[in-house]
């Protein structure tokens, strides 16, 4: 029987008051989340979340049980904001990997939403299984930036998903087959953003023992900085070992440690749900084991429940499925690469997506500005509800700031009739005084008052 032999270790780094990241560690489950919303919400959602997963998965050891774990946590994250006013906004990321079984064999299964990550050490090549759910990442996966730029960009820590921002949340899973001699590593941003993968690497490979291994890497991104909260998970796959009840949460500067045996395998992706992990820049391709075993549902002979599958329909369901994933992939570019700038919750915000959505894509709020839109320049007001659409984040964050120029900028002094900003008084005109014409004897002149108009009567006829 397959087990963890895990351990997880945790830091608050050298500039964080508190540490709002929490790890989990035990036989058959292995989790990291990163908690945000401030001091008391962030350590709120990660716990939760944790507490969550861990309990719905005991109750559904599957793979579709891990994603229905997590989609779980999102909504008791959600609740708990919604319930308690000194907790809106909190969220967290969460990153969790579970032995299951499918069928006759095992597998592990891996559930990601945010920026929290999963690895695999294999052969000494440190090969990223998740794809991070943030702001840069996904500028980066679009060409508007290098992975350079990312490292730096003043926006690196944007997440456009992550738990209890909303009431439902779409969960990145795959499956991993455990090949021997690989090693599974989870860890929050605050080891990423202070180590390079080639430090993790050496690392892993220098420490046999997780719970060693672990503690490096925390010591490690805390000596080259430690802007942040680092939180690491290693585990090890024992094909051969018993599973252990026990487990493992670590905060602070404490370190857990669970389940039994040594050795490790955990595998490379085989199968995929959701957007899934895909190769990017400097990210090595996931490749399928070839050490010789027998795919998950293969069957072996002709039997009854064999299923015969022709070279033509093999052949159209591969045409047929590229089709599909090419408009997909197209559809899914299309919407990420559009920007536009509208309102939420009262307030001007940046939005990736069209505006209103496209298809399934629902426009995501990438950054909600202090801007109330009482504060917008009223003949704006119409343009930003109906969103006003760009070609990047950059374009839109000028709008952003054009609107909160605008009014100061374009607006005209009120106008009263008393007060510092002048005086409106009403003009008056004088006609000159008419003029008195004497007519011949034959005729009487008839005046009228200065400001109407005179006609003069035709003279009476001379008698």
């Amino acid at each position: 029987m397959t087990a963890f032999r895990a351990a997880t270790a945790t830091d608050a780094g050298r500039v964080r008051s508190s540490n709002q990241d929490m790890g989990l560690a035990t036989s058959n489950l292995v989790a990291v989340a990163d908690g945000m919303g401030g001091h008391v919400g962030g350590e709120v959602a990660a716990r939760l979340a944790i507490e969550t997963l861990q309990r719905s998965f005991a109750s559904s050891r599957s793979a579709s049980g891990l994603v229905t774990a997590t989609s779980r946590a999102n909504r008791a994250v959600y609740d708990e904001s919604e319930r308690q006013a000194t907790l809106r906004g909190m969220g967290t990321t969460l990153t969790a990997a579970a032995l299951v079984r499918s069928g006759r064999h095992e597998r592990i299964a891996v559930a990601n939403v945010g920026d929290s990550r999963a690895y695999v050490l294999r052969g000494g090549e440190l090969v990223q299984l998740t794809e991070d759910h943030s702001l840069v990442e996904e500028m980066v996966r679009n060409g508007e930036l290098t992975p350079a730029e990312a490292a730096v960009h003043p926006h690196r820590h944007i997440l456009t998903r992550a738990l209890g921002i909303d009431g439902s949340v779409k969960v990145d899973s795959w499956e991993v087959d455990p090949v021997p001699g690989t090693r599974l590593l989870l860890c929050s941003d605050g080891l990423t953003n202070e180590c390079s993968d080639a430090e993790i690497a050496a690392t892993l490979e220098a420490e046999p023992d997780p719970e060693t291994a672990a503690q490096r890497l925390v010591a490690l991104a805390v000596a080259h900085g430690g802007s942040d909260n680092v939180t690491v998970v290693v585990a090890d796959v024992d094909p051969d070992a018993a599973p252990s009840a026990g487990s493992a949460q670590s905060r602070g500067r404490d370190v857990g440690v669970a389940g039994t045996a040594a050795g490790g395998a955990a595998g490379l992706v085989t199968s995929r749900a959701g957007k899934g992990p895909a190769p990017g820049p400097g990210r090595p391709p996931a490749r399928r084991d070839t050490s010789g075993a027998r795919p998950s549902g293969a069957t072996a002979g002709h039997g009854h429940g064999d299923r015969i599958v022709t070279f033509r329909v093999a052949v159209f369901v591969v045409v047929f499925v590229g089709v599909l994933g090419g408009a997909a992939g197209f559809v899914g570019w299309y919407v990420r690469a559009s920007y536009f700038v509208g309102v939420d919750q009262g307030h001007v915000a940046v939005f990736q997506g069209r505006p209103g959505g496209f298809l399934w894509f629902k426009p995501t709020v990438l950054d909600r500005t202090a801007i109330p839109v009482s504060a917008v320049f009223a003949p704006d007001v119409a343009a930003v509800r109906a969103g006003m659409l760009q070609p990047s984040f950059a374009a839109a964050e000028a709008v952003v700031a054009g609107l909160a120029n605008a009014r100061r900028e374009l607006a005209l002094p009120s106008v009263s009739t008393s007060g510092a900003l002048g005086v409106v008084g009403t003009t008056t005109t004088t006609l000159p005084p008419p003029t008195t014409t004497t007519a011949p004897p034959a005729r009487t002149t008839t005046s009228v008052p200065p400001a109407a108009s005179r006609t003069t009567a035709p003279a009476p006829p001379v008698t």
